[in-house]
């Protein structure tokens, strides 16, 4: 969220910027549109995954990827993403380790299309890994 509010002040300052801002060769109307239009579409497709992650308990977090649904390229990616932010987690905390305890992949309809997302659960330990 704090990203899409960056963008949107950036597009704000610049559309609203008269000709003073610019040099006198794009001392044109049309600059801040289109420098706003680009942030916009910068930020719209430079993340192909987003994640988040929200505390289930003491030593459990729930992990939640969604694919960006203007990017086609990354669909295998969700597991390798899912692991490596469980890792950095256990990392964060200072765990030893994790276990997942949950995990599945699907497709959810939005509105501008299907998108494809990841969630689970994982378990964090200290010393040996738990018993089922």
């Amino acid at each position: 969220m704090k990203r899409i509010l960056t963008y949107l002040s950036l597009a704000a300052i610049l559309t609203g910027c008269g000709s003073a801002a610019f040099p006198p060769h794009l001392d044109s109307p049309k600059v801040p549109f289109v420098a706003a239009v680009g942030a916009g579409v910068f930020y719209l497709y430079k993340d192909n995954w987003t994640v988040e992650e929200t505390p289930a308990s003491g030593d459990r977090f729930r992990l939640t990827l969604r694919k960006n649904i203007l990017r086609a390229d990354g669909n295998s990616e969700a597991g390798f993403l899912f692991k490596r932010r469980a890792g950095e987690i256990v990392a964060e905390h200072g765990f030893d380790g994790y276990r997942i305890m949950e995990y599945s992949e699907g497709i959810e309809s939005a509105a501008l299309g299907s998108q494809r997302v990841a969630q689970g659960v994982i378990q964090c330990y200290r010393e040996a890994a738990p018993v089922k």
